[in-house]
């Protein structure tokens, strides 16, 4: 068996790969040990998918949506207390709501002095805007390898099958080793609003993330596709080319489809 990104043998790797993160709520789509070896796991971990995670934007629809970390804990939101100049942080309790406490950080006896001297006050967040490009490109496109390897895997293939894929060499030595093009273009829209509730008979439920496969035909007679992934966070779509970084046909299409 080899990994699916760096293509050693993973025969011996132990860690089981998550498609989506554990901390965006998903418990389901998981690679099996041996796709992505130990290293790349880590790897992955440490440098793709962090960065997603602890960024403010994902961080404050983490938090909205009460979604545990891998610890169990809802990730808390950092702020300022105006009139006492005191950091802040707003976090979930399960039994009393949503509370306010000082920053790890800061002095905690100056803030509850403040609040005690005061009824009213104002609390500053700062304003979260999205993650790097460039950021947000290797882990849309990580999430589009995986699930690609996952859909083979559930036909009854093999993942090695894009192992051995040049087309997949470019998206792959992007995502593991940050090498490639300077930019991957990411295609993005808000499908629906993230607190939606849905029906599925008697059981309502928020969706919290979701994936797609898309194949386009770009020459039929020589039955060429393109494939994008359209991966779906707290209902904003983020679509990546997987065989290059352009997205010039999905926006043609996508343009049509609306009209």
């Amino acid at each position: 068996m080899r990994c699916l990104f760096c293509k050693a043998d993973s025969r011996t790797s132990r860690s089981r790969e998550h498609i989506v993160p554990e901390s965006f709520g998903n418990t389901e789509h998981v690679l099996e040990p041996g796709v992505v070896c130990d290293g790349c796991n880590n790897y992955l971990a440490r440098e793709v998918e962090k960065p997603i995670l602890d960024s403010l934007y994902f961080r404050e629809r983490r938090f909205s949506a009460a979604v545990p970390n891998k610890r169990g804990h809802v990730v808390p939101l950092d702020g300022f207390h105006l009139k006492s100049g005191t950091r802040i942080q707003v976090y979930a309790d399960t039994g009393a709501g949503i509370c306010v406490g000082a920053h790890p950080d800061a002095d905690e006896a100056r803030l509850i002095k403040a609040l005690l001297g005061q009824s009213r006050g104002t609390l500053i967040f700062p304003i979260a805007t999205p993650p790097e490009e460039r950021v947000l490109a290797r882990f849309v496109g990580k999430v589009g390898l995986e699930a690609l390897a996952s859909r083979l895997i559930q036909a009854g293939e093999s993942h090695e099958e894009l192992v051995d894929k040049p087309a997949l060499d470019e998206l792959r030595n992007f995502v593991r080793r940050g090498s490639g093009p300077r930019q991957w273009p990411v295609a993005r829209r808000q499908l629906y609003s993230p607190d939606t509730i849905f029906s599925d008979g008697p059981e309502h439920y928020e969706l919290l993330h979701e994936y797609e496969l898309l194949l386009r035909p770009i020459d039929k007679v020589n039955n060429l596709y393109a494939c994008y992934i359209s991966l779906v966070l707290f209902g904003e779509e983020f679509v990546l080319n997987m065989g290059g970084p352009v997205l010039d046909g999905f926006e043609a299409w996508r343009a049509s489809a609306e009209d």
